[in-house]
This record gives structure tokens, C-alpha cells and sequence, in this order.
């Protein structure tokens, strides 16, 4: 108990009688962690109370109450209070309408001892997270995600009470605003080890709960090439992506500075979000042809579609929806990269246009793509693994791909195109230069007067590719 003992209290009211330390600040201060806040109850005045702590810290007041809820924020330079009242008999009372047992302890400014009457202290302990009583989901369904975030951030377990529950409640989580579910999920996405949270959520139906879209793909079988259904193979895909995020700077030592510029590990959260949703279109596009030979056609786009309607419900950012539809619309892209590399069609032009595609988004996609790979079995088959070792050249075809990019001047500007050749400003322009550029990134096209005499190449043919059209036009009876 020193973590509480020897908290420094001087910015309290000087008379600290019914004053409580309570919920996210006792547990942070029991882990040996400084709390982000400070949260009070107090039994009294809270707006006395208030005037003494900002007046004590240099913070002014702010009330964040709402009808029916009082809290008093006391924002300081060095760290931000907020007060309520103890709108029960006791401290006691007041705890047992908090949500999970670590969160329902306080501490007793003026006895200077813990408050714990739901066990929370052994809960922390043996790594715990157990629900106060189960009126705390019908209360707040939102505390049915809570209690998984929690879990993934602290490294708790779910007790089983709490998680068989947390099942018989799950339906109640649709009536919660989709922000504050996001909310949630992507502090559970934003932990680098969250499968086992994953799986311990669909595990309780929970998953297929916030994401209904997901049902259909329980059972959904898939081609030979899969050993799981889409739903077991998402989940899957969500592991080994974890995984491989884990471990690329080991992989890719050479990437690191790429790695960091395409902000990899920024996009975590939405390349797991996107793991996840990434085939919900397969159940809609599942067709059979006259061999049994299971198909998907379209799935990618029609798993884009659906995927952007869930991200409007749970309210992503313009930018998470922009990121999260990227990698789902283009995620077999590198697949078909290697298809053609199979069959011996692919040129380094093509590779080219496949990055200036996919632009910023390029790397995470890539790895999505080796997830999704490596998630179609337990054990990888040879054309798998040959595919891995494609996106193993691929990406260090894209580190060179960004040193030219980032070292290399263009050849030529749309100035060249009016001066050298006496073309008129058009839509043509860009055109012209993106073709030109993917040749320099190839390394095609190495100077001006290579880009100029291409340039000219290609008009000349284009022109009297015209004048021949127009001939055949005219000569037409």
C-alpha cells in the first residue's frame, strides 16, 4: 500500500474529510503507475472543494456536468481533477455501481487506507478483470467492449463469469453509439498483442455482435486452397498480421526509415480492422461452378462496400474510412502481382504503376496481402510460401522504388511538353508525365533526352495511329 500511502495530497482541500481517491486513479497507483488524472468523490461541497484545489494546483474550473450528473474539472499545468459527489450513503454504495472490481476501489484521504469491497486488490493481483455485479452491462452496454479493452491493454484475463455474461449480454452492445464502441476497439486494435482479446471476443459472440456482417461468414467454406472458413481464416488473418508487425524490423532491418515514413506501425490499428473485415464480402459473391470449384468474384470491392457502411456506424474518421477502404479494395493486388510474375508477364513497369497506385498505403498493404497468405491453413503449401518470397523481392524492389522517388528530379515538365513538342495545357499532361515517370522509376528512362525522344516516339504513333483511323473512316462507303 506505499503506492497510496506516499501519494503527495497537498493540492486537497485542507480539510480532506470525506475526500476519496477513486477508480482508474487507485488502480493506476496500485500498478506503480502515475495516474493519467485524478479522479475524487467527494462527500460534500464539491464546488468548495474545487475552489480549494484550483486556487492550491493554478487550475481553473471547468464543469463537465450533465442533467442528473455533476463533475467539477479542475485543469491544472501539471495535471487535470475531476470531482463528483458521493451521491450514495457511503463509498461503499457508490463503488458497487462502478463497472469491473480493479475499477471499484477508492482511498480514504483522511483515514489514509483502501476502500476495496468487491475484491478488487486480488483482482489486480491475479490479473483480473470480473465485473461488480451484471446490472453493470444492462446499466452501460458499452462496458461490454470496456471490459476487453481493458483486458488487452492491462495483459488481464476475462474471468469466466464475467465473460459468460458479458455472451448472454451481447445484443445490447447495437444500442450503443457506434463512436464509443470505436472508441474501444481501437485501443484494442493500438495493442500490439490483442488476438488473444480477438478470439475471447468472438468466443462470446460478442465480434459478430458489434460486427453482424461477420455471421454470415461462420460457415462460410472456401476453396481447396483454404483449410478454414472465411470467418476462421479473418481471424487468422488478424493473427499473422500481428505477428508479422512484430517482427518486421527483424525481417526488413533495411526498411526501417521506409517503413517509418509509410508510418507502419501508425496504420496498425486499421490494417487489423482491415484484417478483420477484409473477405466480409465473400458470403455475398460465393458461387460454385460446374466443377464444385468455389469462387469469390468481386469479393474485394463487395468487402470494401460493406466495410465502409460499418466504418459510417461506428463513426472512423474520413481518414480511418479512407485507409481501412485502401487496404480492403486492394488487397489481392499483390496477389494478382504475383500471378503475373508466374507466368512471366510482369515487367518492373507493371510493379511500378502497382506502388504509384497504391501510393502511401503500399507497404501496409503488402503486408495485409502476406497475413491474408498465411492465414489460408496451418501449415503453408509451396505456391504459399513462393508467394511470400515474392513480397519478400517486392518490398525491396519498393525500397529502391522510394530511394529513386526521393533522389531522382523528374525528367521532364508540363514546360517540355508546350516548348518541345507545342502541345496546349490538357488532362492529356498528366497522363503523359505519369508514364513517363513510372519509366524513370523502372529505370527505363534515365535522362531528359531519353524522356523527350520517348515522348516523341509515342506521339508520332499516336498521331498517325489517328490519321490511319481516319482514313479507314473516310474510305468507308
Amino acid at each position: 500500500m506505499t503506492e497510496l500511502a506516499d501519494i503527495n495530497l497537498d493540492f486537497l482541500p485542507d480539510n480532506p474529510d470525506g475526500v476519496y481517491l477513486v477508480g482508474g486513479t487507485v488502480r493506476d497507483l496500485l500498478a506503480g503507475h502515475p495516474p493519467a488524472d485524478i479522479d475524487l468523490v467527494v462527500n460534500g461541497d464539491i464546488a468548495h472543494a474545487a475552489r480549494q484545489i484550483a486556487e492550491k494546483t493554478g487550475g481553473r474550473i471547468i464543469d463537465l456536468g450533465k442533467k442528473g450528473f455533476n463533475v467539477l474539472r479542475v485543469a491544472s499545468p501539471n495535471t487535470t481533477i475531476d470531482i463528483t459527489p458521493l451521491d450514495h450513503p457511503s463509498i461503499e454504495a457508490n463503488l458497487l455501481q462502478r463497472d469491473f472490481t480493479i475499477n471499484a476501489m477508492a482511498y480514504d484521504v483522511k483515514a489514509r487506507r483502501l476502500v476495496d469491497c468487491t475484491g478488487g486488490l486480488a483482482d489486480m493481483q491475479q490479473k483480473m478483470i470480473r465485473m461488480v455485479s451484471p446490472s453493470v452491462f444492462e446499466n452501460d452496454p458499452a462496458r461490454l467492449v470496456r471490459a476487453y479493452r481493458m483486458a488487452a491493454v492491462f495483459h488481464f484475463s476475462i474471468s469466466a463469469k464475467t465473460q459468460d455474461t458479458i455472451g448472454s449480454y451481447r445484443h445490447l452492445v447495437g444500442t450503443v453509439a457506434g463512436e464509443r464502441v470505436w472508441v474501444e476497439l481501437i485501443k484494442i486494435f493500438n495493442t500490439a498483442d490483442s488476438t488473444p482479446t480477438i478470439m475471447s471476443m468472438a468466443d462470446s459472440g460478442l465480434l459478430t455482435a458489434i460486427f453482424p456482417e461477420l455471421q454470415p461468414a461462420i460457415g462460410c467454406t472456401q476453396n481447396r486452397h483454404h483449410q478454414f472458413d472465411v470467418f476462421d481464416h479473418s481471424l487468422r488473418a488478424y493473427e499473422k498480421l500481428e505477428t508479422l508487425l512484430a517482427g518486421f524490423g527483424n525481417r526488413f532491418p533495411d526498411l526501417a526509415a521506409i517503413a517509418k515514413q509509410a508510418d507502419l506501425s501508425g496504420h496498425a490499428a486499421m490494417l487489423k480492422y482491415g484484417a478483420l473485415l477484409h473477405d466480409v464480402g465473400k458470403p455475398a459473391t460465393r458461387q460454385v461452378d460446374n466443377n464444385g470449384r468455389v469462387r469469390f468474384p468481386g469479393h474485394a470491392g463487395k468487402s470494401a462496400d460493406i466495410a465502409a457502411r460499418i466504418s459510417r456506424r461506428l463513426r472512423l474518421s474520413k481518414k480511418q474510412r479512407d485507409v481501412s477502404d485502401a487496404i480492403i479494395r486492394h488487397h489481392i493486388r499483390t496477389l494478382f502481382l504475383f500471378l503475373s510474375s508466374e507466368n512471366g508477364s510482369l515487367g518492373r513497369r507493371g510493379i511500378i504503376r502497382f506502388f504509384n497506385r497504391c501510393g502511401d498505403l503500399t507497404l501496409p498493404i503488402i503486408v495485409h496481402t502476406m497475413a491474408d497468405i498465411m492465414a489460408k491453413g496451418k501449415v503453408l503449401q509451396d505456391r504459399d510460401n513462393g508467394f511470400i518470397s515474392f513480397c519478400d523481392r517486392l518490398i525491396n524492389v519498393y525500397i529502391d522504388y522510394k530511394n529513386r522517388q526521393a533522389t531522382l528530379p523528374p525528367l521532364i515538365s508540363g514546360h517540355d511538353l508546350i516548348s518541345v513538342f507545342g502541345l496546349s495545357p490538357s488532362p492529356r499532361f498528366k497522363q503523359i508525365l505519369k508514364q513517363v515517370d513510372e519509366r524513370r522509376l523502372s529505370g527505363e528512362l534515365a535522362t531528359r533526352d531519353q524522356a523527350l525522344a520517348w515522348v516523341s516516339t509515342t506521339l508520332i504513333s499516336k498521331v498517325r495511329g489517328r490519321r490511319s483511323d481516319d482514313r479507314s473512316r473516310n474510305s468507308e462507303p
